[in-house]
């Protein structure tokens, strides 16, 4: 069973790899490089102002120091054919968990560290965190992230069942208790004791296999989410679904629509790769325009957003190539490019409306702002009634 585990962590690392060096892409890491830097520049010029040792500091570094106890699940790998061919094999699973157990370790570690070094100066600083009670609050946050990966193995026996939300709630009053003095590591350790000993009964009884693959399946789906936003994932079956509260975006007369306007307009708002790819790009340039805190660059950084949300829109151009269905109607297709133009033309106008309004709340507000506003409204009709309608014409649309 440990061979087989074995086999299955290395395939999937080989599968990770693959996508993650196409979510790591070139524009993807210039993107980081800027949000990081403009993190770093606000973060140091923060230091030099804020005050020392306020109330809430020590619990704000403990609540930071948890946010990363809610990636990481455990990996099982488990298959839907294992309900049948492992069945047999409840008293090896504890082997085939062990290497599962470390490798949902990994990044959950990774992120603390990470984490926990960007935050060094702030604890030790202005919270006033000894260092050596500061080293003590990571390791004993990697235990307790340690703790609840053995808690969800547990959970894939009949006999046992605690709740995630507990452990997160757990967690967290011990991080929050434990961050006001330097006896967070006592509090922690016995906290794992008590947690741990949930789980020490020998007879582990019959494994449930259907929760098992349920709960990799649910897992896989979230790791699919993530890199879908970034490339295409093969392995991922899209569910594409109506959703009512963006159905004001929706023209009440439907007799007045085309087809082909029809099939676009609820492609981009209920496929959830163009959804998700509008509404992340959207956040980015939110986010990214409040770490810089000046309009200038947030005007700048957010053309290119623009920008690339259309240049990644652009293969709705072909979407429905490929389904039979459109190909019998006797839809006239000759002006369909002109259609998807009309509502990608919607979706880069809520999206400047939506950076606009958040620029009125987070930037400061004088004449470059309202300039950098107007500049940014005139670069979207540019890329609406320029660049979109000869890209478009450019893909390759069957007739």
């Amino acid at each position: 069973m440990r061979d087989l585990a074995k086999k299955r962590l290395n395939e999937n690392l080989k599968q990770s790899v693959k996508y993650l060096t196409l979510v790591f892409n070139d524009f993807f890491i210039l993107a980081l490089i800027f949000l990081f830097g403009a993190l770093m520049f606000w973060y140091a010029q923060a230091m030099k102002v804020i005050p020392n040792n306020l109330w809430f500091y020590k619990p704000l570094v403990g609540f930071l120091l948890w946010l990363p106890l809610l990636t990481g699940h455990l990996v099982t790998l488990l298959k839907d054919a294992d309900m049948q061919f492992l069945f047999t094999q409840d008293e090896q699973m504890d082997e085939y968990l062990k290497p599962m157990i470390k490798y949902s370790l990994v990044l959950p570690t990774i992120l603390i560290v990470l984490l926990g070094g960007i935050l060094f100066p702030f604890a030790t600083i202005k919270a006033g965190i000894p260092v050596w009670s500061y080293a003590l609050i990571l390791i004993g946050t990697i235990l307790l992230k340690a703790v609840m990966i053995l808690i969800e193995k547990e959970n894939l026996y009949f006999y046992y069942n605690f709740p995630n939300w507990v452990s997160l709630l757990i967690t967290l009053v011990v991080l929050l208790i434990g961050s006001l003095g330097s006896y967070v590591y006592p509090i922690e350790v016995i906290v794992l004791m008590m947690m741990g000993h949930l789980g020490t009964k020998k007879d582990k009884g019959v494994f449930n296999w259907r929760y098992a693959v349920e709960s990799e399946k649910a897992r896989k789906d979230r790791v699919y989410s993530i890199f879908s936003m970034f490339t295409d994932v093969e392995e991922k079956q899209v569910t594409i679904k109506r959703r009512k509260y963006l159905d004001f975006l929706l023209p009440k007369a439907i007799a007045k629509e085309n087809p082909n306007l029809f099939l676009y307009r609820r492609s981009l708002l209920r496929n959830p790769e163009y959804l998700n790819l509008l509404v992340r790009m959207t956040v980015f340039a939110i986010l990214i325009s409040w770490l810089v805190q000046d309009s200038r660059w947030a005007l700048g950084l957010s053309c290119l957003v623009i920008f690339l949300t259309v240049y990644q829109l652009l293969p709705m151009a072909t979407e429905f190539d490929s389904n039979i269905m459109y190909r019998v109607y006797p839809i006239v297709r000759d002006n369909r490019g002109k259609d998807l133009v009309k509502v990608l033309n919607l979706g880069l106008l809520i999206q400047w409306l939506l950076v606009s309004v958040f620029w009125l709340i987070l930037l400061p507000i004088d004449s470059h702002l309202w300039i950098s506003i107007v500049v940014l409204f005139v670069f979207t009709m540019i890329i609406n009634y320029g660049y979109l309608p000869v890209r478009v014409k450019q893909q390759k649309i069957k007739r």
